[in-house]
């Protein structure tokens, strides 16, 4: 019995010396939370990475007044050797030890994605407090000068960015990709990864002059109280002639494994996401079919996409159906569409956008290059051996490949009116 409770002794005393708690603790109000990253590769120079931080201020982080009208983040910038040296120096500029875990965002540039991302993607991969579950954009330019935007409607633009991300994925033209999804299509065989765009563009009020005087009345004073500057009737939100760009997330950038090969647009992108079946929401006009002048809008309501494989005589074809339901959403001529007549024109005719929007898609992929597709993926679990032929020289196979789209569309609903508006004569 003594024997036992020196056993039960011992046990306890060292359950007590391994059970200390967390020796490497650190409180919060000691900690720089980080909430989005920016890398900029900078040829030339010995220490190319040039990594920017955007950290919440410490009063936003103690629910104060840093939201709102104020921003609630500042930025930190570091270069180095490595993206490690880069953080180690913007640290140098803190007050506070980096806590990286609350990262939702990695903004690469250009210049970084055609250089290759491994480093990026190693350093996401290896840190212990990184997620992989954080979404990776890349942007034409200065990664940087993203976070210098002006926030719209959010309180941060770090906000701004991911409020658009969740926007962008009930969205036809665009498809954010987080590190994880990233990485899983590198690593599978037959398939090419790809990342959303993130961009600067110009405001409405640049692209049509005759609106900036048309807001300057009363959107102007209006907007001035969100920290954004006194142009806020630009419709830009906000900042002077130096900030009137405004963040768009709209695009796809193709890579082959980790190096970027090109960009393409948000049509494109639309043609892409048609192969995946991920349009639904898009909106899509055709003429009137007995009125060449006016303009029938549809909603895509339900997609669903087949992609078959087709192997004769060595050679390899596939063949693509996608079935499409949608509404008429708006209609700007006298014709009434809602007739057993006019429904199977105006089916056939958004079928033909449908399809030559998808081929401009594959024109663009195979032309990079690069199977975002995931045709050689398709092909490997159909037939394994004719896939492992063909899987060195892939991305020249699909350049070549010959691919058969075909659409079927459907209009089930005509929406609250169903003839045209009637005018008073």
């Amino acid at each position: 019995m003594n024997k036992k409770l020196l056993c039960t002794l011992i046990a306890l005393i060292c359950l007590a010396l391994v059970s200390t708690g967390c020796w490497d603790r650190i409180e919060v109000e000691q900690l720089a939370i980080v909430r989005s990253i920016a890398i900029d590769y900078l040829p030339g120079r010995k220490a190319p990475y040039l990594v920017t931080l955007a950290i919440s201020l410490p009063s936003d982080i103690a629910g104060g007044e840093g939201g709102g009208g104020g921003e609630p983040t500042q930025l930190f910038s570091g270069v180095g050797a490595t993206i490690n040296l880069a953080l180690e120096q913007a640290n140098f500029n803190l007050s506070r030890r980096l806590f990286l875990s609350h990262a939702e965002l990695f903004i690469v540039s250009e210049e970084l994605g055609r250089h290759g991302l491994t480093h990026v993607l190693d350093f996401i991969v290896r840190h212990p407090q990184v997620r992989l579950n954080a979404f990776l954009l890349v942007t034409p330019g200065m990664a940087q000068k993203c976070l210098t935007a002006p926030e719209r409607l959010e309180a941060g633009v770090t906000e701004e960015i991911i409020g658009m991300i969740h926007q962008a994925q009930t969205s036809p033209e665009s498809d954010p990709q987080q590190a994880f999804k990233f990485l899983r299509q590198m690593a599978s065989p037959g398939q090419d990864p790809y990342i959303s765009i993130l961009m600067l563009s110009d405001p409405l009020t640049t692209v049509i002059p005759e609106l900036k005087d048309e807001l300057k009345p009363g959107g102007q004073e209006e907007s001035s109280g969100g920290g954004s500057g006194e142009s806020g009737g630009s419709g830009g939100g906000g900042g002077g002639e130096e900030q009137e760009q405004v963040l768009t997330l709209v695009g796809q950038a193709a890579f082959q494994d980790d190096k970027l090969v090109g960009l393409m647009n948000g049509v494109e992108t639309r043609g892409f996401l048609w192969f995946m079946g991920r349009t639904e929401r898009a909106v899509i006009t055709v003429s009137d079919p007995e009125d060449p002048d006016g303009i029938v809008s549809t909603h895509v309501a339900r997609v669903e996409t087949t992609i078959k494989p087709q192997i004769k005589n060595g050679q390899v074809s596939f063949t693509v159906q996608v079935e499409e339901e949608g509404d008429i959403r708006s209609v700007s001529s006298q014709t009434n569409l809602a007739t057993t007549e006019m429904i199977p024109k105006i089916n056939s005719a958004k079928a033909a956008v449908i399809k030559h929007e998808m081929e401009k898609a594959l024109r663009k992929m195979q032309e990079l290059k690069t199977d975002l597709v995931g045709f050689g993926a398709i092909l490997n679990r159909k037939d394994p051996d004719m896939f492992r032929q063909l899987q060195e020289n892939w991305s020249e196979e699909f350049s070549k490949l010959t691919v058969d789209i075909v659409v079927i569309s459907e209009i089930r609903r005509t929406g609250q009116q169903s003839g045209p508006v009637q005018q008073h004569r």
